[in-house]
């Protein structure tokens, strides 16, 4: 067994209060774990205004992991009780440790000193690794929630579609009935429940997002690849990290955006840093999600990039594209929704306009800002049908040019000959007469 125990300064006035808490953490733990050293329980002073008890390793014997905690908590009420948290930073290693009430001097085997560690590394070095745990908490800091835009009144949805979002959030909302009174913990520790929203885009992902959070009255924090990746070498399973805590200290719904790039295949032939970087990135996420009490949501277009061990965790729950009644509904709340004052002309007829574009609701989004924007800017109100419909085609034409553009990143001549065949030959002729010249040299 490997235990830090990580306290205030000052935590502790006599040497003999921490020696009978070590007592007692090691009688209540041998109940889970069975018995073991109470000198594999050790301390450390940190600059956190809270207990952190890390259970490094070990398999449990029984009850489950709440029950771990329970037991901890009824020794030090407000500590964090991390289990198994080797899986999660292996090298994790508080720092210097407190010097015991009587000099001890661990031999080479014990577990004193991290098993990655062949001897005791210098007081400096193991300062900086606890800087280097504790950062991930600092880097949380970057992440804060916030309260959601958008209600589930608001996300025009499939039935079908609304159903599926119920059911995977009612797995929170049910918990503690279906997890601790039914027992299920013994066998799920972690009530996660994590969800891939997947479809095209503007088909009301992010909104739906924003809705389940409003509909469980929590806050959201919203994060993309981009806000993870790193350059250097090691950040980005910090990030990945920090960003969890922060959604765990908020008690926030987590929106990870651009999925796609975060959960695709793992790299096989790991021949460069950057390759292996990227491959912690993916496994700490993968430790997270295990972890994470609370709702994960991933968003992305391109499900068919995710990694399998991501994909057979995650609540798929897929978007389409809204039909022409939806699509009705949708042009409905743009223009005379809630709040909505926009000056229209007696001649609007969304029923049309839901019939003959089979837009998404982003697309229609945009047809209404183009409209009101030109209108606005030429002093023509009200806005008509005619404006409407004009840019409507000018959504359509901007999306057809996408569709059928090419890919600039390429040459010009890249699926083309350059040399004609006389120009071949002429090179050949070119080099065999060089290669006869060194020859007769």
């Amino acid at each position: 067994m490997r235990i830090y125990l990580c306290t205030p300064e000052n935590f502790f006035t006599e040497d003999s209060a921490r020696e009978k808490l070590r007592l007692d953490l090691c009688e209540a733990l041998k109940n889970f774990y069975g018995p073991f050293p109470s000198k594999d329980i050790e301390f450390f002073s940190t600059n956190d205004s809270q207990p952190c008890l890390c259970i490094m390793e070990g398999t449990l014997k029984k009850d489950s992991d709440r029950e771990v905690v329970k037991a901890v908590n009824s020794l030090l009420p407000s500590a964090e009780v991390k289990l198994n948290y080797q899986r999660l930073d292996p090298d994790f290693y508080p720092g210097k440790p407190e010097a015991p009430a009587k000099p001890f001097t661990p031999s080479p085997s014990s577990s004193f000193y991290p098993s990655s560690s062949p001897s005791p590394a210098s007081p400096s070095s193991k300062d900086e690794k606890s800087s280097e745990e504790f950062n991930y908490k600092e880097l949380a800091k970057n992440y804060q929630a916030e309260a959601p835009h958008f209600t589930f009144e608001q996300v025009i949805l499939p039935e079908a579609t609304r159903e599926k979002i119920k059911e995977a959030v009612a797995t929170i909302q049910v918990e503690e009935k279906v997890f601790d009174q039914w027992g299920l913990r013994k066998i799920i520790p972690y009530a996660a429940s994590a969800v891939t929203f997947y479809g095209l885009p503007g088909t009301g992902k992010t909104m739906a997002a924003e809705a389940v959070a409003a509909m469980i009255g929590k806050k959201i924090i919203r994060a993309t690849y981009a806000d993870i990746e790193s350059k250097y070498h090691g950040e980005g399973p910090k990030r990945v990290k920090a960003i969890f805590y922060a959604a765990q200290r908020d008690d926030a719904v987590l929106f990870l955006d651009e999925a796609d790039s975060l959960l695709s295949k793992r790299l096989t032939d790991v021949s460069h840093g950057s390759e292996q970087a990227i491959n912690s990135m993916r496994s700490q996420l993968l430790i997270s999600l295990e972890h994470f009490r609370g709702i994960v949501i991933f968003s992305t277009n391109l499900i068919i990039n995710y990694d399998q061990a991501f994909l057979s965790r995650l609540i798929k729950i897929d978007f389409p594209m809204p039909d022409s009644s939806a699509r009705k509904i949708i042009w409905e709340q743009h223009l005379r929704g809630d709040g909505i004052k926009i000056p229209l002309a007696g001649d609007i007829d969304t029923e049309t306009l839901a019939r003959r574009y089979s837009f998404s609701g982003r697309d229609i989004k945009n047809a209404v800002k183009d409209a009101c924007v030109t209108v606005a800017m030429h002093n023509s109100e009200p806005v008509t049908q005619k404006d409407l419909i004009k840019s409507c085609e000018k959504v359509k034409e901007e999306a057809e040019k996408i569709k059928n553009a090419s890919d600039h990143t390429k040459n010009s001549y890249s699926d083309k000959k350059i040399l004609s065949p006389e120009l071949k030959n002429s090179f050949a002729n070119i080099i065999k007469e060089q290669v006869k010249a060194r020859t007769h040299a």
